[in-house]
């Protein structure tokens, strides 16, 4: 395998059905992606496959992204890194008033890679400030069912409830937000299950209780 696969689980599903050598590595590209979806550039670095013929492409993308220097990669690359780069991109554009671009940034992303959470997440953030509730929330649950990990899903779920003053619904998905954002999913380090130190568990409290009070004190 010299080249990145566009699609690294399809690729993945068929090396292990013909039982190819190169399967390990593809399930750690998977892992690498996933990482790179939820924005954790230090996990992506972690999980990069090591001594691959595609390692030092990966590695060179991360870097760009660091930099901000998507524009390389916009229409070149693997899928799954162009989907990566047009969703960055969408995402400068929202913050510069340009929602219109940016819809059709993010609409890129998924016409590259459907299963982007993150771009369907921002398509119902366009949803939410165009005051079309349901429909962001249709969005937010959408990205959920492909990575129920994803910290900025369960916020802008939170704020889309707040909106529609279910307060239950708005701190079960804040509540979840938070503890995403204190204990990232990082299967690299073995950090997922295990106790949380008292402490850390005093300030998810605390970070939640303050959370919650500007939620309510934005509200209407």
């Amino acid at each position: 395998m010299k080249a990145i696969p566009d699609h690294p689980e399809k690729a993945y599903a068929e090396a292990l059905a013909e039982g190819r050598p190169e399967a390990p590595v593809l399930n750690q590209l998977i892992s690498f992606k996933k990482a790179l979806y939820r924005r954790d550039l230090e996990e992506a670095r972690a999980l990069l496959p090591k001594e691959t013929p595609f390692t030092g492409e990966l590695s060179k993308f991360l870097d760009d992204l660091k930099e901000e220097r998507l524009e390389p990669w916009l229409s070149s690359g693997p899928a799954f890194l162009r989907a990566e780069a047009w969703v960055r991109k969408g995402a400068h554009l929202a913050e510069a008033g340009e929602k219109e671009a940016a819809r059709e940034a993010f609409e890129r992303a998924l016409a590259l890679d459907p299963r982007h959470p993150r771009a369907i997440v921002n398509l119902g953030n366009l949803e939410l400030e165009a005051g079309r509730v349901e429909a962001a929330i249709l969005r937010y649950q959408e990205a959920l069912k492909i990575d129920e990990e994803l910290a900025d899903a369960h916020h802008n779920l939170a704020a889309a409830y707040k909106k529609k003053g279910d307060i239950d619904r708005m701190v079960r998905h804040l509540k979840r937000a938070q503890r995403l954002l204190l204990y990232p999913p990082r299967e690299s380090r073995g950090r997922r299950g295990g106790v949380a130190p008292i402490y850390t568990r005093f300030w998810f409290w605390f970070l939640l209780a303050a959370a919650v009070y500007f939620f309510l004190r934005g509200a209407g």
